[in-house]
């Protein structure tokens, strides 16, 4: 059975990163990674293009923590946590299945550094530790070459692609999905 209560909200450290909760204070940063179109290339979701949507994007995000059906963190530097630069949780749990989707995205300025794998890591650790997950299942578009190579460096295995998923902006879209089993 998973864990889903995620109160009060765990945050996460690495080495350089420390993994937090987003807050409303966080919507003109956010603004800047969901409104940047190179960081939102292969992610089929709409742009944030005011600190407005940017807001309105975090009361999902807090919602879904509230109601144990997503939990995602700012990714800031440990240093600078007033700053964030990306983010990166469990877009979507499969209670049935112990699974759970995990979803990350960066503003390119920081791309490039490493900060998506550490991340990972320590999402993943909490997913399989204290959510008890089985499964850890990430879902890209096949053309995302950059994304596809953090997983396989992750350990991530290729599982399907699936073509004509979605369809965003008038274009069909195909997913390459990849999991990770729990050691």
């Amino acid at each position: 059975m998973l864990n889903l209560n995620f109160n009060p909200f765990p945050e996460l450290k690495t080495e350089r990163l420390l993994l937090r909760q987003v807050l409303p204070a966080d919507a003109e940063s956010l603004m800047k990674i969901r409104g940047n179109e190179e960081a939102m290339r292969y992610i089929p979701r709409p742009r944030s293009k005011t600190v407005e949507d940017a807001s309105a994007m975090i009361e999902v995000l807090t919602s879904g923590i509230t109601e144990g059906k997503s939990i995602n963190w700012a990714i800031s530097n440990i240093e600078d946590p007033l700053q964030i630069f990306g983010m990166i949780g469990y877009v979507n749990f499969y209670p049935e299945q112990c699974k759970a989707e995990i979803g990350y995205m960066l503003h390119p300025d920081y791309w490039g550094k490493g900060y998506v794998p550490e991340a990972i890591l320590e999402v993943e650790k909490f997913g399989f530790e204290q959510i008890n997950l089985e499964i850890i299942e990430a879902k890209i578009d096949p053309r995302n070459d950059n994304s596809r190579k953090i997983l396989l460096r992750n350990h991530y295995q290729f599982d399907r692609l699936v073509e004509k998923e979605m369809t965003f902006q008038e274009e069909e879209i195909d997913s390459e999905y990849y999991i990770k089993n729990k050691q």
